[in-house]
Formats: C-alpha cells, sequence, structure tokens
C-alpha cells in the first residue's frame, strides 16, 4: 500500500499551464485575443500619428483601409484621437479581468464573485462601439478595413465568451488542485483501517469468541 503511485496535477510550471489552457480553455481564447487586438491597436495607432499607408491591405475597391483609418470617423469626435486608443485601452481591460480569473484557478481559489458580470458587461460596451463602427464604415463610407476586420471579429468573439462565463456561473469551477490524488491517498488509508479492524477481530475472536474463551477456561 505504500509504494501505490500517486497521481500529481503538474510535473512543473509548464505541466501546469497546459492543464490550465485545458481546464479553462474560453478565458486563455480571451486573454490571445485581448493581446493580437491589442497588436493591431497599436500599429493603426502609429500609423495615424505617423500618417503611414496600412500594410497588407487593399487600397481600392470596397475594401480600403487607408480611406477608413484617414476619415473623420477614426477619430474621437471633436479631437484628433484615433479611435485605436481606446480601444487599446478595452482590450487591455478585457484582457486583465481574464488574467484575474486564470490566476485565481491557478491558486486554487474561487475568482471574485462579480468578475463575470463586470467582464460581460464590458464586453458589452465594446459590442455596442463596435456596431457603430462597422455602420460608419458600410453605410456612411461605403468601405471596409480588413484590420478593422479583424478587431471587430475578436470583440464579438470575446462578447460570446464572456455571456457563455456568464452563463456557467452556476457550475463548478475548474481547479488545478490534487484532489483526486487525496482520494486514492484516502482509499489504502481506509483499506488499511478495514484490514486492521479485522485482524483485531480474528485476534480477539469477537464478543462471542471471548465469552466461548472464558467458558472453555471454566
Amino acid at each position: 500500500m505504500a509504494g501505490l503511485p500517486i497521481e500529481r496535477t503538474s510535473g512543473g510550471v509548464g505541466a501546469r499551464l497546459l492543464l490550465l489552457a485545458r481546464r479553462a480553455p474560453g478565458l486563455v481564447a480571451m486573454l490571445l485575443m485581448a493581446l493580437a487586438a491589442l497588436g493591431i491597436s497599436i500599429y493603426l495607432t502609429v500609423v495615424h500619428y505617423q500618417g503611414l499607408g496600412v500594410a497588407f491591405c487593399s487600397t481600392t475597391g470596397i475594401v480600403n483601409c487607408n480611406k477608413v483609418t484617414s476619415s473623420g470617423n477614426s477619430v474621437l469626435f471633436g479631437t484628433n484621437v484615433p479611435i485605436t486608443v481606446p480601444g487599446m485601452l478595452w482590450f487591455i481591460v478585457s484582457g486583465a479581468l481574464a488574467v484575474v480569473a486564470l490566476v485565481a484557478i491557478w491558486r486554487n481559489r474561487r475568482e471574485p464573485s462579480r468578475l463575470r458580470l463586470i467582464h460581460l458587461l464590458w464586453a458589452l460596451a465594446g459590442m455596442a462601439f463596435v456596431l457603430y463602427l462597422v455602420y460608419a464604415e458600410i453605410v456612411l463610407l461605403h468601405t471596409l478595413c480588413e484590420w478593422c476586420t479583424v478587431v471587430h471579429v475578436l470583440t464579438f468573439a470575446t462578447f460570446l465568451l464572456a455571456l457563455q462565463r456568464w452563463q456557467q456561473r452556476g457550475l463548478p469551477l475548474p481547479m488545478l488542485g490534487s484532489q483526486p490524488a487525496r482520494s486514492r491517498e484516502s482509499a489504502p488509508t481506509a483499506a488499511a483501517s478495514s484490514n486492521g479492524g479485522a485482524a483485531r477481530k480474528a485476534t480477539t475472536g469477537g464478543p462471542n469468541g471471548a465469552r466461548s474463551g472464558q467458558r472453555a477456561r471454566r
């Protein structure tokens, strides 16, 4: 019994990270999407301030990134600040909310009670802004931007995952702890206790056996 192997949940940080990705794929996806969209937003911000053309995007026809990024709808109302700046802030906050939940799972703790609701409301606000931008591209400019469309899709996917997490708020939380290992450890212990009790009964012969022995000695 002492030589039985005990199952471990991880063999190191790398193994725990893989286990975390399997236990919470939605959160990992939201974090990765936030990082990807943040990179695109930073690139488009640099392009705006340096007056460069957007790379890897068509400049003619219905898809014309330069037309979209240089239009009046590409900046905040009455300013020269590109809309990619609040976009960067949105994805930073979204990624940070995902990190808070992932850290809680990593430490085998409960995430903050209102975290899922906050993330859902934040994603909903992002979707409202995206719908306005899509309206501006299709209705006002009659032009689409490939880079912007990628950001819009990532925002929409984040919203769907946040909505799914909120709908599953009553389900058991994923953990990285070694509960199965503890249950397996307790099984041999229980078996040992049972075997020990049986041995004691065999030695004493039980209550009936003890009385029989006393009669025999008499």
